[in-house]
C-alpha cells in the first residue's frame, strides 16, 4: 500500500545531498511549474530582410525595433529562447532547431540565417570570439559573471549604409580593422568614452548602431584613424585561420587555428602575467623606440588595434626581428612557468582559483609545436 503521508524529514537529512541542497521541507515540495506554452508557429506580421554581411544579432535587433518590442521579448515569445541578459550569446552559434524556428516565423531561409552566424567559421577555441579577446585587459583581469554585449563598428561603413547595421565579422572579439576601409574599428564613444554596447536586452530601446546608447552622441565623425599596416596584415592572417582552420606566419610556419590561439595566449599571457611592472615598462619603451609607435601601455592594455600591433612586433621577422628576442623570452616563460595564470582570463570569478597547476594548459601536441619555435 502506498502511503500518502509526507516523508520523514530525518530521512531526507540522511540522504546523500550536498550542503546547499538542505532546504526547508516546504521548499522541497513546492507546486509543480506550469507546462510551458507551445510556441506559435505563425509568421510575424511584418518582414525585415537581412542585409549583406549582417550578423544575426543586428538583424534581430532591427526586427525587434520594427515590432516595437524588446530583444528579449522577441527571442522568448517568438523563438522560445529565454536568455534575458544575453549571457549565452546564443546568436553567435545558435542551435539548428533555433534557426528552424526563426526561419518558420520570419520566412528567411535557414541557409541564409546560418551565414549570419559564426557557424561558417572555425569552432570557438579558448573563448577566442569574446569581446577584446587579445587585449591586455583580458589577461590581467578575470571575466565577470555577466557583462553587457559589446561591439565595434566601422564608421565609414555605417555612413554608406542606407540602413545602418552591424556586420557579422565585427562581432569577432579580436577584430580591430575594417577589412574594407582599413580604418580602426570604433570601440568607444569619442564624447563620453564609454564602450559601445547594446541596451539591456529586456528593455525596449530602438536599435541604432550609429549612436552611443549612453550619451546619445553620433559615432560618425569627419576623420577616422587608419590602421597600421602590421596590424592589418596580422589580422588578415588571423582571419584566414578563423575561416579555413590554418594560418601561415612568416618565419614561423603553418599552424592550426587551435595552435594559433595557443601561440597568442602564450605570448601575450606571459607578458601580462609572468613579468614585473618594471619589466613591462622596459619592454613597452623598447617597443615604442623600435616601432616608432607611441601607443603607451594603456592602449596596449585596452585597445584591440594596439594590442595586435604589439603582438605583430613580438613575432615580426621571426627568428631575427626587432621584437623577437622579447617574444622568445615570453614564449619560454609561458611554456615553463609553473604554476601560471595563462588561463586566468578564461576562469570566471565564481570558480575561485585562477592559477593553473601545470606549466601549460594546452594539448601535448600543441605544446610540442610551440616549443619548436624556441628550440631553433
Amino acid at each position: 500500500m502506498i502511503s500518502s503521508t509526507r516523508p520523514d524529514s530525518s530521512r531526507l537529512l540522511n540522504a546523500a545531498v550536498l550542503p546547499f541542497e538542505l532546504l526547508p521541507l516546504e521548499a522541497s515540495v513546492a507546486e509543480p511549474s506550469p507546462r510551458p506554452e507551445k510556441i506559435d508557429g505563425r509568421a510575424l506580421p511584418l518582414h525585415v530582410p537581412p542585409l549583406p554581411q549582417e550578423g544575426l544579432f543586428s538583424w534581430l535587433q532591427r526586427l525587434s525595433t520594427r515590432l516595437r518590442v524588446s530583444f528579449h521579448t522577441l527571442a522568448s515569445h517568438t523563438f522560445g529562447i529565454d536568455d534575458r541578459t544575453g549571457r549565452t550569446v546564443w546568436w553567435h552559434r545558435p542551435h539548428p532547431w533555433t534557426l528552424a524556428r526563426i526561419s518558420q516565423r520570419t520566412g528567411v531561409k535557414i541557409s541564409r540565417l546560418r551565414h549570419m552566424t559564426f557557424e561558417t567559421l572555425q569552432p570557438t577555441c579558448r573563448q577566442d570570439e569574446d569581446p577584446g579577446r587579445f587585449a591586455g585587459r583580458r589577461y590581467d583581469t578575470r571575466p565577470p559573471d555577466s557583462r553587457e554585449y559589446r561591439f565595434v563598428v566601422c564608421a565609414p561603413c555605417l555612413e554608406a549604409d542606407a540602413t545602418p547595421h552591424i556586420r557579422l565579422l565585427w562581432q569577432l572579439g579580436w577584430l580591430a580593422v575594417c577589412p574594407l576601409h582599413g580604418t580602426v574599428l570604433l570601440r568607444r564613444c569619442e564624447r563620453c568614452h564609454a564602450g559601445l554596447r547594446v541596451s539591456p536586452l529586456a528593455t525596449y530601446t530602438p536599435f541604432s548602431p550609429t549612436t552611443c546608447n549612453r550619451c546619445g552622441e553620433s559615432l560618425l565623425a569627419d576623420r577616422y584613424r587608419m590602421a597600421h599596416p602590421s596590424v592589418a596584415n596580422l589580422q588578415g592572417v588571423l582571419l584566414e585561420g578563423k575561416r579555413s582552420g590554418a594560418t601561415e606566419i612568416v618565419g614561423m610556419g603553418k599552424f592550426s587555428w587551435q595552435e594559433t590561439v595557443a601561440l597568442v595566449d602564450t605570448l601575450l599571457g606571459a607578458f601580462w602575467t609572468c613579468t614585473t611592472l618594471a619589466e613591462r615598462s622596459a619592454v613597452v619603451a623598447r617597443y615604442e623606440d623600435e616601432s616608432l609607435e607611441e601607443p603607451g601601455p594603456e592602449q596596449i592594455y585596452d585597445c584591440r588595434h594596439d594590442s595586435l600591433g604589439f603582438l605583430a612586433w613580438l613575432i615580426r621577422g621571426w627568428p631575427d626581428g626587432p621584437g623577437v628576442r622579447i617574444g622568445g623570452e615570453m614564449l619560454l616563460r609561458g611554456l615553463t612557468r609553473s604554476p601560471n595564470r595563462l588561463s586566468r582570463h578564461l576562469t570566471p570569478i565564481w570558480k575561485g582559483y585562477p592559477w593553473s597547476p601545470s606549466p601549460h594548459d594546452f594539448a601535448p601536441e600543441i605544446v610540442a609545436r610551440l616549443r619548436k619555435l624556441i628550440e631553433v
